[in-house]
């Protein structure tokens, strides 16, 4: 199992729980007043893949240990190198904060800024070890990113146009968006559908 308090990660076999707090609350009443759920979703498949609940200012949500992540084979742009063996790979990359009273929903990020940050985090879940280093052939983009077997968390640092994909050191804040939609069932059919969850 992987712990995450505000960002730090501490890693006990495969499963993957997150919790922290988020920063700024008068966002996320924009949402609901209560009973606001925190999903943790890879939006682009619709796939539901941890929920929780915001309490207050806080949450905490889970991802199943019995979860089994949909993995595809690791693309890495030419110019980076990964050791032993490429792995394959499925990132969670979204959290939304949702009422479902109200059917409203705006993204929750992990970042150093509410607006314009230098650092957001993710979660990668990887079927095994490997490291991959090096710069991306005429793009800006550098890896100096281990992962381990199972779930990994990840920061992408941004500094003058250049960018890092390393693993995740320091504790980053949570911040609420602007509301995304307030028609949620009808913008993301797939992931309220039910058909896709690691539940």
């Amino acid at each position: 199992m992987v712990f995450l308090s505000l960002g730090m990660c501490f890693s006990v076999g495969e499963g993957l729980s997150i919790a922290g707090q988020v920063r700024n609350p008068e966002a996320a009443a924009q949402v609901g007043p209560s009973q606001v759920r925190v999903l943790l979703t890879n939006l682009g498949q619709g796939f539901l893949v941890g929920i929780g609940t915001l309490d207050g200012t806080r949450f905490s949500l889970r991802v199943p240990d019995s979860f089994r992540p949909p993995v595809t084979p690791l693309s890495v742009c030419p110019g980076v190198s990964v050791t032993p063996a490429a792995p394959r790979t499925y990132t969670a990359e979204t959290l939304l904060i949702y009422h479902q009273g109200r059917n409203a929903a705006a993204t929750l990020i992990q970042a150093d800024d509410p607006t314009d940050p230098t650092r957001r985090g993710q979660w990668v879940f990887s079927d095994r070890a490997a490291t991959l280093r090096g710069r991306c052939t005429g793009l800006n983009t550098h890896y100096d990113l281990k992962l381990t077997q199972g779930w990994n968390a990840v920061t992408t640092v941004t500094r003058s146009g250049r960018f890092e994909i390393t693993n995740a050191t320091t504790n980053l804040p949570y911040w609420v968006q602007p509301v995304l939609t307030r028609e949620a069932r009808t913008t993301f059919p797939t992931l309220f559908s039910g058909a896709r969850t690691a539940f």
